[in-house]
């Protein structure tokens, strides 16, 4: 990162200090991520002949188990953006539209208003990279989404592509804020490193705003020789050095949650900044009920008398028989008792048993199975509260499967924090949308509607009892409350006219015909 920042200090953007020190919290957060914190992971314990031994603490990862939960609550494959061009002209209150008319704005972002796997989105397959994207916000703090030309090129002057693609940005290090309002960054580089015909090259995009709302992102490559960086006068991948975009081409994402480590920056907070010490209870706790398992293993105590044993001669480092002082070879007896862990079963007590009325003993530890659960349990009751899901989303085992209407009633916390959360990313996926639509009227030529109605809908299977909700539409139906052709529209994704066809096909084998018939 030090090479990063004076390399932006060259090109007229200092990043203050205390900015930079922020990234160590950032790097400590990633280890936890990753199920590894050397300082935490590693301990030292005194062995029989009082020789210090390092060993490693078993993990549950509970980090990443998190993050990726806070991700599928937030941004999964059942989100959809939804973009309203129809139009009511006069004070009719009729829509006024053409039928049929074909929503290009939506086509052009998500392909559909249902799968949304075809335009911008498709081409960055950014359902699943969003997702991965959100579990690393959540991880580290911050990240990004990015909009690019996709297969631009300059005609007479003016830049032009033929879509846009969204780039994801999952590393929090990689994204330095320049300008910011508060919360809000307004200017922002972003630095990477590429490999490209086998030579190393860090290379840093800026994203500078104009005065007119327009935004210049700047290209900059530098080749890297040992441990410095040299600028290169060509981008090796084409790019140009700098174009300007009608709209915002960059989107932070930081977790809804107050900065309580440093307050004077806009990078965001790991969602288990403040539960660092519920995560290392979990750690020790489970890595106890590991070690009480290994400890709890059979052990048979056996009298020297009933052991069979077999000469063993010593070997020396060079591979030869080791000698003792009369220059005779050094042989040791060792208990046939069987292989690896068959062996460590058992004990040579010598002659003497602890009670000599049996040549053997069984010793069968206790292994805490029900203590060690709790204690296990206890913690994750702990982290998961501490990470805004209540005290009740990891659970050892269930024994009855819970109604949504059951879950959200016992899980209040769970539900505000996941709207709480769902605030920051509809506003994201709103701004973002808005953009993608300009860049592709502006750049790419494309009859869509920046200023059309955006709207963001998320995934509520979690708190919706679907099969309860169906047989009360069903009862309002049977009521005339609801119309039957409704009740299919929105329960089997059908539109009003294919509703409205097959029901009138169904009624008419059933004999029943309709005036205009």
């Amino acid at each position: 990162m030090k090479n990063v920042y004076e390399v932006l200090k060259d090109l007229g953007h200092e990043i203050p200090e205390e900015l930079q020190q922020y990234y160590g919290n950032i790097e400590y957060w990633k280890q936890w991520w990753q199920g590894y914190v050397p300082k935490f992971h590693q301990y030292k314990v005194t062995n029989i002949e009082k020789e210090l031994m390092t060993m490693k603490r078993k993990s549950l990862k509970m980090a990443k188990k998190v993050c990726e939960d806070w991700a599928n609550l937030l941004l999964n494959d059942k989100t959809t953006v939804i973009i309203d061009e129809t139009v009511d002209v006069g004070t009719d209150g009729k829509d006024d539209s053409k039928d049929n008319k074909i929503n290009e704005s939506q086509k052009f972002v998500t392909g559909d208003e249902i799968e949304q796997v075809g335009g911008v989105f498709g081409l960055s397959k950014f359902w699943k990279n969003g997702n991965k994207t959100v579990e690393k916000e959540y991880a580290l703090g911050t990240a990004a989404f990015i909009l690019v030309p996709h297969k631009a090129k300059v005609l007479k002057g003016k830049l032009t592509a033929e879509s846009v693609k969204i780039k994801c940005i999952k590393e929090a290090c990689c994204i330095i804020p320049l300008s910011w309002d508060g919360d809000d960054i307004t200017e922002c580089a972003f630095a990477s490193s590429k490999q490209i015909s086998g030579k190393s090259y860090m290379y840093l995009q800026i994203m500078l705003q104009l005065e007119d709302g327009h935004y210049k992102v700047e290209n900059h490559y530098y080749l890297k020789s040992g441990d410095s960086y040299s600028p290169v006068n060509t981008n090796p991948k084409g790019e140009a050095l700098w174009y300007i975009l009608p709209a915002k081409p960059f989107f932070i994402l930081t977790p809804n949650i107050e900065n309580n480590i440093l307050e004077t920056i806009p990078m965001g907070i790991s969602i288990f900044a403040n539960a660092i010490d519920q995560l290392q209870v979990c750690d020790i706790a489970y890595d106890n009920m590991y070690t009480d398992f290994i400890l709890g293993r059979k052990k048979v105590f056996m009298s020297q008398d009933v052991i069979s044993t077999e000469d063993i001669t010593v070997m020396g480092n060079d591979g030869k028989p080791k000698l003792d002082s009369n220059g005779k070879p050094v042989i040791i007896k060792k208990p046939m008792a069987g292989e690896a862990i068959e062996q460590s079963m058992f004990v040579n007590v010598g002659q003497q048993m602890p009670t000599t009325d049996r040549f053997f003993q069984e010793y069968n530890p206790s292994l805490r199975v029900e203590e060690n659960k709790n204690g296990i349990q206890f913690a994750l009751n702990l982290l998961s509260s501490k990470v805004g899901f209540g005290q009740n989303k990891y659970q050892f085992s269930i024994q009855t499967m819970a109604t949504a209407t059951e879950v959200k009633a016992s899980s209040k916390d769970l539900t505000e924090s996941v709207w709480k959360q769902r605030v920051v990313i509809q506003d994201i996926l709103t701004e973002m949308t808005r953009s993608i639509l300009t860049i592709g009227r502006d750049l790419c030529g494309r009859p869509v509607n920046p200023d059309a109605k955006i709207t963001v809908k998320f995934d509520n299977t979690m708190f919706n009892d679907e099969e309860a909700e169906k047989l009360m539409d069903m009862q309002l139906v049977s009521a005339g409350i609801m119309l039957e052709w409704e009740w299919r529209v929105k329960w089997l994704g059908e539109t009003e006219e294919q509703a409205k066809e097959i029901l009138k096909s169904a009624n008419k084998e059933k004999g029943i015909t309709y005036e205009d018939d």
